[in-house]
């Protein structure tokens, strides 16, 4: 009787098993060289989430450790995801769509028409990606990823200074804590409601050809799942 879990549990501990969730990782996570991210800095971060994933680090810890990177990334490797793109409207948009499965692009010029977003959340969101910085270290392939003190987001209707704010939530106190730090807590927060959800989403679509939400990266008010039953169960086991 137990002859199939025992199969499924050689399956699980095959190394290819954690091969194959590295690569899709690394595809989530924007893992790639680019014209700041040297082959070796890239190498290095692949490895990084290698280890990670083979030493039974959790995925929301990996996330935790990603979002907050700073230093060298030839020490600190996942500092890289700060270098592959530099503009903080574009971290909010990637971060939105890898953690979250929101776009959130549309409400930078204007609300989002299909969904609840506006520019003030957009505008929030990018806020906690203001103050990351790079600058080169003494090799020439090196970065040093840092959080300047101060960096000011401004809405682009009124000009206002709009603070750091959570997806559709509140602005959290940022004066004397790192911006990304806060974010991170947010983010894997028991309570977050999209974080568990688009990964047991993201999972689902691995093993089953599609997700319960489709596209994975596109959770929206007008893009609803198949099952939302399912969906909810699927988050609560990750959960």
């Amino acid at each position: 009787p137990a002859r199939s879990a025992t199969f499924v549990d050689s399956l699980l501990a095959r190394p290819e098993f954690i091969d194959q969730w590295v690569m899709r990782l690394a595809e989530l996570l924007r893992v790639r060289s680019s014209n700041d991210v040297a082959p070796k800095a890239a190498q290095g971060w692949f490895e990084w989430l290698q280890r990670s994933l083979r030493g039974g680090l959790c995925i929301d810890e990996i996330v935790r450790r990603q979002i907050t990177a700073a230093g060298s990334n030839y020490s600190v490797p996942e500092a890289s995801y700060f270098l592959v793109e530099r503009d903080a409207k574009v971290m909010a948009e990637n971060f939105a769509q890898a953690f979250l499965g929101v776009r959130i692009s549309c409400a930078q010029c204007h609300n989002h028409p299909f969904d609840r977003w506006t520019q003030d959340d957009y505008t929030g969101l990018v806020a906690f990606f203001a103050e990351v910085r790079a600058k080169r270290a003494e090799d020439p392939n090196e970065w040093v990823v840092f959080d300047r003190r101060g960096g000011d987001t401004r809405h682009p209707i009124t000009n206002q200074v709009v603070p750091p704010r959570f997806l559709g939530g509140e602005a959290p106190d940022v004066q004397r804590r790192e911006r990304r730090a806060v974010l991170a807590e947010w983010l894997t927060a028991p309570e977050n409601p999209w974080f568990a959800r688009n990964l047991a989403n993201r999972v689902w679509a691995a093993y089953m050809g599609q997700g319960v939400v489709e596209p994975v990266d596109d959770v929206r008010i007008s893009n609803p799942a198949a099952n939302e039953a399912l969906l909810a169960a699927q988050r609560a086991r990750r959960g």
